[in-house]
Protein backbone atom coordinates (compact mmCIF):
# COMPACT_ATOMS: atom_id res chain seq x y z
CA UNK A 1 0.00 0.00 0.00
CA UNK A 2 1.29 3.43 -0.95
CA UNK A 3 2.40 5.53 2.02
CA UNK A 4 0.29 8.61 2.69
CA UNK A 5 2.62 11.44 3.67
CA UNK A 6 2.11 14.68 5.57
CA UNK A 7 4.97 17.04 4.73
CA UNK A 8 5.84 19.60 7.40
CA UNK A 9 8.19 22.59 7.35
CA UNK A 10 10.50 22.93 10.37
CA UNK A 11 11.44 26.47 11.40
CA UNK A 12 8.37 28.62 12.05
CA UNK A 13 6.00 25.69 11.54
CA UNK A 14 7.08 22.89 13.86
CA UNK A 15 9.26 25.05 16.08
CA UNK A 16 8.31 28.52 17.29
CA UNK A 17 9.54 31.59 15.38
CA UNK A 18 11.56 32.89 18.33
CA UNK A 19 13.97 29.93 18.10
CA UNK A 20 15.45 30.93 14.74
CA UNK A 21 15.14 34.61 15.60
CA UNK A 22 17.17 34.22 18.79
CA UNK A 23 19.74 32.04 17.02
CA UNK A 24 20.16 34.63 14.28
CA UNK A 25 20.60 37.43 16.83
CA UNK A 26 23.33 35.43 18.57
CA UNK A 27 25.04 34.72 15.24
CA UNK A 28 25.02 38.40 14.29
CA UNK A 29 26.47 39.34 17.67
CA UNK A 30 29.26 36.79 17.29
CA UNK A 31 30.06 38.27 13.88
CA UNK A 32 29.87 41.80 15.35
CA UNK A 33 27.13 42.74 12.88
CA UNK A 34 24.32 45.27 13.46
CA UNK A 35 20.89 43.83 14.17
CA UNK A 36 18.21 44.54 11.51
CA UNK A 37 14.93 46.09 12.57
CA UNK A 38 11.70 44.08 12.16
CA UNK A 39 10.99 45.40 8.65
CA UNK A 40 14.54 44.75 7.45
CA UNK A 41 14.51 41.27 8.96
CA UNK A 42 11.28 40.32 7.17
CA UNK A 43 12.52 41.68 3.82
CA UNK A 44 15.91 39.99 4.10
CA UNK A 45 14.40 36.71 5.27
CA UNK A 46 11.94 36.59 2.40
CA UNK A 47 14.54 37.21 -0.28
CA UNK A 48 17.42 35.41 1.46
CA UNK A 49 19.25 38.71 1.19
CA UNK A 50 20.55 38.08 4.72
CA UNK A 51 22.69 35.24 3.32
CA UNK A 52 24.57 37.67 1.09
CA UNK A 53 24.89 40.26 3.86
CA UNK A 54 26.35 37.72 6.29
CA UNK A 55 28.72 36.18 3.73
CA UNK A 56 29.97 39.62 2.67
CA UNK A 57 30.67 40.33 6.34
CA UNK A 58 32.55 37.01 6.69
CA UNK A 59 34.80 38.12 3.83
CA UNK A 60 35.41 41.43 5.59
CA UNK A 61 36.01 40.00 9.07
CA UNK A 62 37.65 36.65 8.27
CA UNK A 63 39.33 37.24 4.93
CA UNK A 64 37.62 34.33 3.16
CA UNK A 65 37.07 35.29 -0.50
CA UNK A 66 35.05 33.57 -3.23
CA UNK A 67 38.08 32.69 -5.37
CA UNK A 68 39.83 30.64 -2.69
CA UNK A 69 40.22 26.86 -2.89
CA UNK A 70 40.52 25.40 0.60
CA UNK A 71 41.40 21.70 1.14
CA UNK A 72 38.79 20.23 3.49
CA UNK A 73 38.89 16.85 5.21
CA UNK A 74 35.37 15.44 5.45
CA UNK A 75 34.08 13.51 8.45
CA UNK A 76 35.44 9.96 8.49
CA UNK A 77 37.88 10.67 5.66
CA UNK A 78 37.89 11.91 2.10
CA UNK A 79 39.51 15.25 1.25
CA UNK A 80 37.84 17.72 -1.10
CA UNK A 81 38.53 21.24 -2.32
CA UNK A 82 36.00 23.73 -1.01
CA UNK A 83 35.57 27.05 -2.78
CA UNK A 84 35.72 30.25 -0.78
CA UNK A 85 32.05 30.76 -1.62
CA UNK A 86 31.09 27.41 -0.11
CA UNK A 87 33.38 27.89 2.90
CA UNK A 88 31.58 31.14 3.73
CA UNK A 89 28.25 29.30 3.56
CA UNK A 90 29.61 26.58 5.85
CA UNK A 91 30.75 29.22 8.35
CA UNK A 92 27.41 31.02 8.16
CA UNK A 93 25.28 27.89 8.59
CA UNK A 94 27.66 26.42 11.15
CA UNK A 95 27.37 29.47 13.38
CA UNK A 96 23.58 29.32 13.05
CA UNK A 97 23.59 25.64 14.02
CA UNK A 98 25.73 26.32 17.09
CA UNK A 99 23.51 29.22 18.18
CA UNK A 100 20.22 27.41 17.61
CA UNK A 101 21.52 24.40 19.57
CA UNK A 102 22.08 26.74 22.52
CA UNK A 103 18.55 28.11 22.21
CA UNK A 104 17.18 24.56 22.04
CA UNK A 105 19.18 23.50 25.10
CA UNK A 106 17.84 26.46 27.07
CA UNK A 107 14.16 26.02 26.13
CA UNK A 108 13.91 22.26 25.52
CA UNK A 109 10.34 21.17 24.64
CA UNK A 110 9.19 24.79 24.64
CA UNK A 111 10.82 25.28 21.24
CA UNK A 112 7.92 23.37 19.66
CA UNK A 113 4.70 25.15 18.73
CA UNK A 114 2.23 24.51 21.53
CA UNK A 115 0.18 21.40 20.83
CA UNK A 116 1.89 20.62 17.51
CA UNK A 117 3.59 17.38 18.56
CA UNK A 118 0.36 16.02 20.04
CA UNK A 119 -1.60 16.87 16.91
CA UNK A 120 1.01 15.26 14.66
CA UNK A 121 0.95 12.11 16.79
CA UNK A 122 -2.83 11.98 16.34
CA UNK A 123 -2.33 12.37 12.58
CA UNK A 124 0.17 9.51 12.62
CA UNK A 125 -2.43 7.31 14.29
CA UNK A 126 -4.72 8.00 11.32
CA UNK A 127 -2.19 6.12 9.21
CA UNK A 128 -0.01 8.90 7.81
CA UNK A 129 3.77 9.03 7.54
CA UNK A 130 5.29 12.25 8.90
CA UNK A 131 7.99 14.02 6.93
CA UNK A 132 10.01 17.15 7.64
CA UNK A 133 11.05 18.98 4.49
CA UNK A 134 13.10 22.11 5.13
CA UNK A 135 15.58 24.54 3.60
CA UNK A 136 17.87 24.49 6.64
CA UNK A 137 20.68 22.07 7.47
CA UNK A 138 19.64 18.54 8.36
CA UNK A 139 21.98 18.45 11.35
CA UNK A 140 20.20 21.51 12.71
CA UNK A 141 16.87 19.66 12.58
CA UNK A 142 18.13 16.32 13.88
CA UNK A 143 20.25 18.04 16.51
CA UNK A 144 17.30 19.99 17.88
CA UNK A 145 15.15 16.85 17.94
CA UNK A 146 17.91 15.10 19.92
CA UNK A 147 18.65 18.00 22.30
CA UNK A 148 14.97 18.46 23.17
CA UNK A 149 14.41 14.68 23.38
CA UNK A 150 11.49 15.09 21.01
CA UNK A 151 9.01 12.27 21.75
CA UNK A 152 7.65 12.22 18.20
CA UNK A 153 9.39 10.14 15.54
CA UNK A 154 9.46 11.49 12.00
CA UNK A 155 9.53 8.94 9.21
CA UNK A 156 11.48 11.11 6.78
CA UNK A 157 13.65 14.21 7.05
CA UNK A 158 14.74 15.97 3.86
CA UNK A 159 16.87 19.05 4.40
CA UNK A 160 20.09 20.81 3.47
CA UNK A 161 23.80 20.09 3.71
CA UNK A 162 26.31 22.63 5.14
CA UNK A 163 26.72 24.46 1.81
CA UNK A 164 22.97 24.53 1.02
CA UNK A 165 23.53 22.67 -2.23
CA UNK A 166 20.42 20.48 -2.17
CA UNK A 167 18.39 22.69 -4.48
CA UNK A 168 15.09 24.11 -3.20
CA UNK A 169 12.01 22.81 -1.39
CA UNK A 170 10.49 21.60 -4.66
CA UNK A 171 13.41 19.27 -5.35
CA UNK A 172 13.45 18.05 -1.76
CA UNK A 173 9.74 17.32 -2.07
CA UNK A 174 10.41 15.37 -5.27
CA UNK A 175 12.84 13.17 -3.38
CA UNK A 176 10.33 12.73 -0.58
CA UNK A 177 7.61 11.74 -3.07
CA UNK A 178 9.56 8.58 -3.97
CA UNK A 179 8.48 7.22 -0.57
CA UNK A 180 4.75 7.55 -1.19
CA UNK A 181 2.01 10.07 -1.90
CA UNK A 182 2.35 13.55 -0.43
CA UNK A 183 -1.23 14.36 0.59
CA UNK A 184 -0.75 17.43 2.81
CA UNK A 185 1.88 20.17 2.86
CA UNK A 186 2.12 22.35 5.98
CA UNK A 187 4.22 25.50 6.15
CA UNK A 188 4.52 29.13 7.17
CA UNK A 189 6.02 30.55 3.96
CA UNK A 190 5.06 30.58 0.29
CA UNK A 191 8.04 28.45 -0.74
CA UNK A 192 6.98 25.78 1.76
CA UNK A 193 3.53 25.55 0.18
CA UNK A 194 4.40 25.66 -3.52
CA UNK A 195 5.15 21.91 -3.83
CA UNK A 196 1.54 21.12 -2.89
CA UNK A 197 0.26 22.08 -6.34
CA UNK A 198 2.75 19.87 -8.17
CA UNK A 199 1.86 16.83 -6.07
CA UNK A 200 -1.89 17.49 -5.95
CA UNK A 201 -1.62 17.86 -2.20
CA UNK A 202 -3.60 20.04 0.19
CA UNK A 203 -1.63 23.14 1.23
CA UNK A 204 -2.07 24.35 4.81
CA UNK A 205 -0.66 27.76 5.76
CA UNK A 206 0.14 28.18 9.46
CA UNK A 207 -0.18 31.81 10.52
CA UNK A 208 2.19 31.66 13.49
CA UNK A 209 5.48 31.52 11.58
CA UNK A 210 7.55 33.74 9.30
CA UNK A 211 5.26 34.64 6.37
CA UNK A 212 6.87 36.68 3.59
CA UNK A 213 3.78 37.34 1.43
CA UNK A 214 1.76 35.34 -1.06
CA UNK A 215 0.97 32.47 1.30
CA UNK A 216 -2.81 32.84 1.16
CA UNK A 217 -2.80 32.55 -2.62
CA UNK A 218 -1.00 29.20 -2.37
CA UNK A 219 -3.01 27.75 0.50
CA UNK A 220 -6.14 25.64 0.57
CA UNK A 221 -6.45 26.34 4.29
CA UNK A 222 -5.01 28.87 6.74
CA UNK A 223 -4.95 28.00 10.42
CA UNK A 224 -4.31 29.82 13.69
CA UNK A 225 -3.51 26.82 15.89
CA UNK A 226 -2.40 23.19 15.38
CA UNK A 227 -5.69 21.64 16.53
CA UNK A 228 -7.33 22.88 13.33
CA UNK A 229 -5.22 20.35 11.43
CA UNK A 230 -7.31 17.55 12.88
CA UNK A 231 -10.39 18.94 11.07
CA UNK A 232 -8.48 19.15 7.78
CA UNK A 233 -6.47 15.94 7.73
CA UNK A 234 -8.98 13.08 7.63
Amino acid sequence: MDNRIVMIDFSGTLIKPFVAEQANIRRLKLLEMPLPDEKQHKLQHGTKEHYKIIKDHITKKMGVTDDMKIPYLQNYGGEILVSGTDMKTMIMTGLFRDCIYMVAAEHRENVFVDGMLQVLEAIRKKGYKLAICSGIRKDIITGILAITKCPLKFDYIYAQDPVLSRDDNMHLAEKLSKNGTIEYVIGDKKDDLLPAKKFNAVAVFVKWGHPVGGEMACADYAIDNPKELLKIIK
